[in-house]
């Protein structure tokens, strides 16, 4: 069962001050997060890497197994003819006829369709198209079922950097206070 996050209601701010210091929190706070998903990626990697080399013989073999049982009913093809699957005891093999059509150019095959007339092999994807729609009047949009939406949108961006340096600084501080009592301590 997921645990359920539980968001403290936001703080009360009385002041600019409140919310310089505020951002300066956000901030140290992205800060975490981003070095967390840091850390995350680097794990993750680690993983992938792991399991690439651990599972790397193990494909090949896979891969070189299926080769030789595709070379032997390719060998055999003369005993799907009546029956297009042989059910065996480890697993069941079976050969089907199968289509489909490779597209070497897109913008070719498109051009070359239209110019033939042949638009019904085209797929067209319909959406309503939303800049044509903001000319609209609000009537006009209520008759189509859309509705004009303006809302005042307000962005946070803590200064990032500053942050960041002023917390390095505050760490080597604290390091280097550290260093001088175990100096004095070896004394």
């Amino acid at each position: 069962m997921a645990k359920k996050q539980i968001n403290p209601a936001p703080k009360k701010l009385t002041g600019w001050d409140d919310v310089n210091s505020t951002l300066k929190r956000l901030g140290e706070l992205s800060i975490g997060i981003r070095d967390l998903e840091n850390k995350k990626t680097e794990l993750i990697s680690e993983i992938t890497a792991k399991f690439d080399a651990d599972a790397a013989p193990l494909l090949s073999e896979i891969r070189s197994l299926e080769g030789s049982i595709l070379q032997y009913c390719e060998e055999h093809k003369d005993e799907f003819i009546k029956e297009r699957s042989k059910e065996l005891s480890h697993g069941t093999i079976s050969m089907r006829v199968s289509t489909s059509v490779k597209i070497i150019s897109k913008a070719i095959c498109l051009k070359v369709l239209k110019s033939m007339g042949m638009l019904d092999y085209i797929k067209v994807k319909e959406e309503p198209n939303k800049d044509m729609l903001k000319t609209l009047s609000d009537i006009d949009l209520a008759k189509l079922s859309c509705e004009r939406k303006t809302v005042d949108n307000i962005t946070i961006s803590p200064k990032i950097e500053e942050i960041n340096v002023e917390a390095a600084s505050s760490r080597l501080n604290v390091d280097t206070a550290s260093c001088r009592v175990n100096n004095q301590e070896e004394k």
